[in-house]
C-alpha cells in the first residue's frame, strides 16, 4: 500500500533545483501537556529498491548526529517484499555506496559502513551502528539503526514481544542526538506500525509526567493523539487491533502507576505474596499473633496491599469487557478502600 504524504506537511530532500524533492515522508511532532516538551518524529514509507538512497539523503540533511532510525517491518512478509535493505546487513558485508549513478546531478555519494552490530535481548532489536559519509567532503555521521522484526503488519506485538517493544521506546531516545532531532521511524507504508509507536512514545510521556491521572470525563487523550497525528499524516494507526493496543498498553501502565503510588507490589509479586500467605494458613496467622512491634505492623500491612493487589487484578481481568469508566471506577475504589484499611491500623497502633 502507497500513503502519500500531505503536500503541505511533507519532507522536501534537498536537490539542486529543477529536480524532484519528493520523499514519501512527513514531519511529525507531538508536545506534552505538563512540561511543553516538542518531540519530533520522521514518518516514512519504508525505502524501495529505486528510491533506498533517498532516505539517506534525508538523513543527512534533517538529522543530527548520532541520528536514529527505527525500522519496524521485515524485508519481506507473506512472500512480499515490504521495504528494501537499505544498509549493510551484517560484518561479512559492512558497506554499501549509495547514488553512484549520481540521480542529483550534484556529486552527493553516500558510503554507508556498519561498525557494529548487536542483538539487544530487552528490545528484540537488531542494532546497527552505522556511519555515514560524504565521500565528496569526507564528513561523516552516526546513525543508530533498530530493527524491530516481530511486529505483524496490520497486527500488533502481543506478550514478550509487546514488552519489548515498550523497552525499544526509551532506547530510541536515549540513542537520539537531541529532542530537536528527529527519530526516523518506518515500518512499510509508515502509518500503521510508525503511527502506533510514535502514539505509545507520546502517551507514554504524558503518562510519566502525571496528565492522565486524572483524565476529565468526556476526554480521550489517546483519540485526541491520534487525530493530532492524523492532521500530519494520513491513516496513523491502523485498525481494531492497533487501536487497542494503545488502550490496553496505557491500562496496563497507569494500574502499574497506581500500584507503585500506593505503595503496591508490582502484580507478579502481589500475586505470590497473596498465595504464600494462604499456603501458611492457620499455623501462620497464629505465629503472626505473637509478633510485637513494627515488624508485625508491616507484615500485615504488607499482607493487606498484596490481599488488595491481587483481588483488583482478578477483578479487572474477570471484567475485561467492561467500559473504561466502570474500570476506573473499580480501581477509584479498591484504593479507598486499601487506604482506609491502613489508616485504621494506623489508628490503632497509636
Amino acid at each position: 500500500m502507497n500513503v502519500d504524504p500531505f503536500a503541505n506537511n511533507r519532507v522536501q530532500l534537498k536537490v539542486p533545483e529543477g529536480h524532484d524533492d519528493y520523499i514519501n515522508a512527513s514531519p511529525v511532532e507531538v508536545r506534552t501537556t505538563k512540561s511543553g516538551v516538542v518531540k519530533k518524529f520522521i514518518a516514512t514509507q519504508g525505502p524501495k529498491d529505486n528510491t533506498h538512497s533517498h532516505i539517506w539523503r534525508m538523513v543527512w540533511h534533517e538529522c543530527a548526529s548520532p541520528a536514529v532510525v527505527i525500522m519496524l517491518t521485515q524485508l519481506h512478509e507473506a512472500g512480499r517484499e515490504k521495504c528494501f535493505q537499505y544498509y549493510p546487513h551484517g560484518m561479512e558485508a559492512p558497506q554499501m555506496v549509495v547514488n553512484e549513478h549520481d540521480e542529483f546531478g550534484d556529486s552527493v555519494v553516500y558510503e554507508i559502513n556498519l561498525l557494529s552490530l548487536t542483538e539487544d535481548e530487552k528490545s528484540r532489536s537488531t542494532i546497527r551502528e552505522l556511519e555515514v559519509k560524504d565521500r565528496a567532503s569526507g564528513e561523516t555521521k552516526k546513525v543508530w539503526h533498530a530493527q524491530f522484526s516481530v511486529w505483524p503488519d496490520f497486527g500488533v506485538p502481543e506478550g514478550a514481544d509487546k514488552r519489548a517493544l515498550l523497552n525499544l521506546i526509551p532506547l530510541s531516545v536515549e540513542k537520539n542526538s537531541a529532542e530537536a532531532s528527529p527519530r526516523i521511524i518506518h515500518c512499510s507504508a509508515g502509518v500503521g506500525r510508525s503511527g502506533t509507536f510514535i502514539a505509545l512514545d507520546h502517551l507514554l510521556s504524558e503518562l510519566a509526567e502525571g496528565t492522565l491521572d486524572e483524565v476529565p470525563d468526556g476526554k480521550d487523550p489517546i483519540e485526541e493523539t491520534v487525530e493530532t497525528l492524523r492532521t500530519q499524516r494520513m491513516m496513523m494507526v491502523q485498525g481494531e487491533s492497533q487501536f487497542l493496543m494503545l488502550y490496553e498498553t496505557l491500562r496496563e501502565k497507569w494500574i502499574e502507576r497506581w500500584r507503585e503510588r500506593m505503595g503496591l507490589p508490582p502484580i507478579k509479586q502481589a500475586s505470590a505474596a497473596a498465595s504464600s500467605s494462604d499456603e501458611g494458613g492457620a499455623e501462620g496467622r497464629a505465629g503472626s499473633e505473637t509478633k510485637r512491634g513494627g515488624t508485625a505492623e508491616a507484615d500485615d500491612r504488607d499482607a493487606k496491599v498484596a490481599r488488595f493487589g491481587t483481588e483488583l487484578d482478578e477483578e479487572l481481568m474477570e471484567d475485561a469487557e467492561e467500559d473504561e469508566e466502570d474500570r476506573e471506577a473499580k480501581i477509584a475504589r479498591f484504593a479507598s478502600e486499601l487506604e482506609a484499611e491502613l489508616r485504621q491500623n494506623v489508628a490503632k497502633a497509636e
